[in-house]
């Protein structure tokens, strides 16, 4: 299967999380384990826009993670996942999309974020 994630404007991926920084079975982890264990995708890439992996799977549920950050102020509309089987168009799914809202950065003393 295909997941492409689109990113909301305003928005662009830091990293692509790997397996050793979710939680590990049996306890512990990296960094991220509060996200539980990340499966590892065939491929994952981070563009400019989307987050893209490529996965094998049969009748078990995937966990994905990627970082992204916020780099512009305003109203955003956050695209919906998508999911694409390359071999059998019938097989697919979509998320709803949702809204981004990033407030300005308060000024502090002296005219500095």
């Amino acid at each position: 299967l295909i997941v492409a994630d689109l990113l909301p404007a305003g928005f662009e991926i830091e990293t692509v999380l790997r397996t050793a920084d979710g939680a590990i079975s049996g306890g512990g982890g990296g960094a991220f384990a509060w996200v539980g264990e990340i499966d590892r995708p065939r491929t994952a890439e981070a563009r400019d826009d989307r987050y893209v992996a490529a996965i094998d799977v049969r009748d078990e549920t995937v966990t994905l993670a990627y970082l992204s950050r916020a780099v512009t102020a305003g109203e955003f509309v956050a695209p919906g996942v998508t999911v694409e089987d390359m071999y059998r168009p019938d097989v697919n799914a979509r998320s709803p999309a949702g809204r981004a809202s990033i407030a300005p950065a308060a000024i502090g003393a002296g005219g500095r974020p």
